[in-house]
């Protein structure tokens, strides 16, 4: 034993002597030419894509192609007889990132099925514990209230009111079964803060994995993320409540805070690519990349066109496999570098831009256009002093950055899309994107504008307005649809008591009893009819039976 140590400690001092240093461990992106001879095939999907992943896509009419097989195994193995290691794969760009120093991965350019070897930056050791374990969350019923005259919404109710999402919300729509993933540098003590008791004692709170230290440990590192899933996922009525808070969600780590280099870029694919295999609806990254340590590595706004950078190819991917994509725009506006950064500049996600609740551009909001010229940021959300969970407890804070407008975003889309769950990813952007305050005139400060969720809502149900006759209300909306037989009203206010009965009186005085109806009691109240095909097209009194009163609803022309 003292024979070894002696030796270790002469090669040691050797080495001193003649100026030798360790290799550096960095990590390399290895493309892969083909998928030759894979065990995989598109025909059994099921293998690498969960059921709920391969509804969304046939939803959309999205076909199972060549770059959703994952990596040949074959060719993973033969890298790790070179004695690499393998720190994620990607389905998508048919390549791995290994972990190796500069002579390993020299080495790897024998192998016939490779493409080409990228550096993407210093290998730094993990330093979080391995798999840290989930503290015990204790229930809080008794929490701070906004104070009087508040809503619901408490805190929150000016950054939703931005996206006119209080109509959704009062409507009870509030991001019921929509799944998103949140991709971030880590959510510290999202396992123990209130804001967080509702989706995780409703089994809506999943911790993904961290794909940075490869373990399941997120409620780690970095009050980023906690920050960002609170504009979305808070639910303390009266007190501070985010813009989705029944959806479900999936937080994953793809973010290294101890230090930027490109290999997060590569973090972010196979983030999205988890996210796409498990079937996530939306996904968030309030992330993204620019400037490096390793200067030599950074970005120019040349390589800003979409389909150059990494990080920008796998995004553009991600977007033609039926979700949305909410990435945020950057925080370089007022910055020599005014630019949105990487995978901002990819084509086909949204990259979001900062408003004050002015709803003008905030200051700090990275711009486009992109190289090739493409019209950025994509939308805007609010951005500026936002109301965001504190770092213990039930504190609150105040934020700035489009790190909160994407995620602003993302949690209303969530909701808007809950109410519509028949409809494809492109189905709700083309109504957000009508409802964009300035659609008709897009520009490189604030892209198609700011969305008015609420009036995205009314589009897609059909809503309409109509002059009140006699009594009806004024404040009451109504769709109709001839072919399925159905009508839907809007009422600004709670019903007063349980609805008993529904007729419907033609201009004539003739009756129709509704047998099939539905009535959600909200703030804003919801009516459902069914069962109308037979009815003659027409206009009509709806008259709403309850046990102390009769209601008279707008006149309704039934197409």
């Amino acid at each position: 034993m003292k024979k070894i140590l002696l030796i270790s400690c002469f090669c040691a001092f050797t080495s001193l002597l003649w100026g030798q240093k360790p290799p550096i461990v960095g990590k390399y992106w290895i493309e892969f030419k083909d998928k030759a001879q894979s065990p995989y095939c598109t025909c059994r999907p099921w293998e690498f894509l969960s059921a709920r992943a391969l509804a969304r896509r046939a939803r959309a009419g999205i076909a199972v192609v060549d770059n959703d097989l994952p990596v040949n195994p074959a060719y993973l193995d033969a890298l790790r007889a070179k004695n690499v290691r393998i720190h994620h794969t990607s389905r998508w760009m048919n390549a791995a990132t290994v972990i190796t120093d500069s002579s390993g991965a020299a080495s790897l350019r024998s192998l016939p099925f490779i493409q080409q070897i990228t550096y993407v930056g210093r290998h730094i050791v993990p330093k979080e514990p391995k798999d840290r374990p989930l503290k015990h969350r204790i229930v809080t019923t008794n929490y701070p209230k906004a104070g009087e005259g508040a809503d619901d919404l408490g805190y929150g109710g000016l950054q939703n009111s931005l996206l006119n999402l209080p109509l959704l919300y009062y409507a009870g729509v509030k991001g019921d079964g929509i799944w998103i993933a949140v991709m971030d540098g880590g959510f510290n003590n999202v396992d123990t803060m209130p804001f967080f008791d509702s989706i995780a004692l409703t089994g809506r709170l999943f911790p993904g994995w961290d794909f940075v230290e490869h373990d399941g440990g997120i409620y780690e590192s970095a009050q980023h993320g906690t920050a960002v899933l609170s504009v979305m996922s808070a639910n303390l009525p009266g007190y501070f409540v985010g813009a989705a808070p029944h959806a479900t969600y999936f937080l994953l780590k793809t973010e290294d805070t101890a230090g930027e280099y490109p290999v997060e870029e590569t973090n972010w694919i196979a983030g999205a690519e988890w996210a796409d295999s498990v079937g996530v609806d939306i996904i968030n990254a309030s992330l993204g990349y620019t400037s490096f340590n390793d200067t030599t590595l950074s970005h120019n706004f040349k390589q800003l066109d979409g389909k150059t950078a990494i990080g920008s190819k796998g995004a553009a991917i991600a977007a033609t496999k039926g979700m949305i994509i909410c990435n945020s725009a950057g925080n370089s506006g007022d910055e020599p570098w005014r630019y949105v950064g990487v995978p901002a500049d990819a084509k086909g996600i949204i990259a979001v831009g900062a408003v004050t609740s002015a709803s003008t551009r905030a200051d700090f909001s990275s711009m486009g256009p992109t190289a090739d010229g493409r019209i950025k940021p994509d939308l805007v959300a609010p951005g500026e002093q936002v109301v965001v969970a504190g770092d213990v407890g039930t504190e609150l804070g105040l934020s700035n950055g489009t790190s909160l407008a994407s995620p602003m975003l993302a949690g209303g889309l969530a909701a808007l899309w809950s109410d519509f769950p028949e409809k494809t990813a492109n189905e709700i952007l083309e109504a957000v994107y009508q409802a964009a305050d300035q659609n008709t005139e897009p520009d490189n400060e604030r892209g198609y504008g700011l969305p008015n969720l609420a009036k995205a809502w009314l589009h897609l149900h059909g809503f309409w307005v109509a002059a009140q006759p006699n009594d009806a209300h004024a404040d009451a909306f109504f769709a109709s649809n001839r072919a399925a037989g159905t009508m839907q009203f809007l009422v600004f206010s709670a019903l007063p008591d349980a609805v008993q009965s529904i007729l419907l009186v033609d201009e004539g005085g003739r009756v129709y009893p509704v047998t099939d109806f539905s009535v959600s009691n909200q703030k804003i109240s919801r009516i459902w009819l069914r069962g109308l095909t037979q009815l003659p097209p027409g206009a009509y009194q709806v008259r709403v039976v309850t046990n102390q009163s009769t209601i008279n609803l707008l006149g309704l022309f039934f197409k």
